[in-house]
């Protein structure tokens, strides 16, 4: 299978810079991730993938820190207060993983 030079998902979710930042840092270090971009304004993130690389482990990261991961950008984003960083679950405005 051919992966192509840049991969493109809508995000849903997405409501602060902090949300943007926590989703950059997850991924990035993932193996066979060689860029990732999240837009705010546009609700995407877009992954250049290198050797090694796994859509499944993007994609489940990506959920694993509150995010929807989907082919069309909701609408209806949340504001500040509605995100996924936000929760109880997030330290110092980053969601953690696990």
């Amino acid at each position: 299978m051919t992966v192509p030079d840049k991969l493109t998902f809508a995000i849903h979710g997405l409501g602060c810079m902090d949300c943007v930042a926590a989703i950059e840092n997850a991924v990035m270090p993932l193996r066979g991730v060689a860029y990732v971009g999240v837009s705010l304004s546009g609700g995407t993130m877009t992954v250049r993938p290198g050797p090694g690389f796994d859509l499944p482990s993007v994609v489940s990261r990506v959920q694993r820190l509150g995010y929807g991961v989907g082919e069309e950008v909701d609408a209806d984003l949340p504001g500040a207060a509605g995100c996924p960083c936000r929760t109880p679950s997030a330290v110092g405005g980053r969601t953690q993983v696990q």
